[in-house]
């Protein structure tokens, strides 16, 4: 029996090691969400742009290129339930906050909490960014062991990027994304449309719950003199034309119905906006960071 054992532990423990291993290094290196919330933290003090949203607006929208002190917050498939909650613990330790940007494009408003693109996110915003998420569960595994998100596989393809490039941070020091770069584009922006389009598409037209998110954040920017920007980023022709047009109607009209309701926002819709040409575009709805330079500084300028 014993020799069972001994046998039983020697057979367990490089696995156990390895496990122990994977779990140390997402407690230890930093990724976008704990260096985004170490970094906002540094910019209390001078920030006047705070940006919010998802992939598009982290890709699309450089700091460097506005005119007022600006901070990147958004995060790839970030959504407006997670917007909010970072909002919410931020907002009241700016001290020069002038304008709020928050992503209004095609799958944002109709995007539900809590699904498949947050199975393993919404520890990461407990976790790394030290955020209440009352989507999180005490009594889930996830929780406690970082490592068990994400499979076995995606857990050793992150550690050997870190170990080739020194860091798995795709951000710069103002939040903006910097890996989606000119030279790396992709040029068949046709056949990527119609397989994001596919991923994109969820058939959801309730778009009560977002709205109820958006209008909170716009009540507690109103009482803190603050202005809301919501912006509707732009996407290559590939994209905009195939997706539902009465659902992009929709979103469009919202938009412009919350600007109408509310003195302190605007509402600047680029989704088929002509300055922007399918060279500006990494893939078929994300600008490159040239393309990202040409849209900052036409937000900038509108604000």
């Amino acid at each position: 029996m014993k020799k069972l054992i001994f046998k039983l532990i020697i057979f367990l423990l490089p696995i156990v090691l390895v496990f122990v291993f994977i779990e140390c290094f997402y407690r230890i290196v930093p990724n976008n969400y704990s260096f985004k919330n170490e970094n906002i933290q540094k910019r209390y003090q001078t920030t006047e742009v705070l940006i919010l949203g998802n992939s598009h607006t982290f890709y699309g929208l450089n700091p460097v290129f506005f005119a007022k002190p600006a901070f990147n917050m958004s995060n790839v498939s970030q959504s407006l339930y997670f917007d909010k909650l970072i909002f919410d613990k931020h907002i009241s330790k700016f001290k020069k906050l002038k304008y709020v940007v928050l992503n209004i494009e095609y799958t944002s408003l109709s995007q539900l909490k809590d699904t498949q693109e947050d199975s393993w996110r919404k520890y990461y915003y407990k976790s790394y960014m030290d955020l209440n998420v009352p989507i999180v569960s005490k009594f889930e595994y996830g929780n406690y062991f970082l490592s068990s998100t994400r499979s076995f596989n995606k857990n050793i393809k992150l550690v050997n990027r870190y170990f080739l490039q020194g860091t798995v941070i795709d951000c710069d020091l103002n939040g903006f994304g910097i890996n989606y770069t000119k030279d790396k584009r992709f040029l068949n922006l046709s056949e990527i449309a119609i397989k994001t389009i596919k991923r994109h598409e969820d058939n959801l037209f309730d778009f009560s719950e977002n709205i109820s998110i958006i209008e909170s954040i716009i009540h507690q920017c109103k009482q803190k003199g603050i202005e809301v920007i919501l912006i509707t980023m732009p996407v290559s022709e590939e994209y905009s034309k195939r997706v539902n047009k009465f659902k992009l109607d929709k979103i469009i009209k919202t938009a412009k119905l919350i600007e109408k309701r509310n003195p302190n926002v605007k509402y600047l819709n680029l989704f088929n906006d002509s300055r922007f040409v399918n060279d500006d575009f990494y893939d078929s709805d994300h600008l490159h960071t040239i393309g990202a330079k040409k849209c900052s500084l036409l937000v900038s300028a509108f604000l």
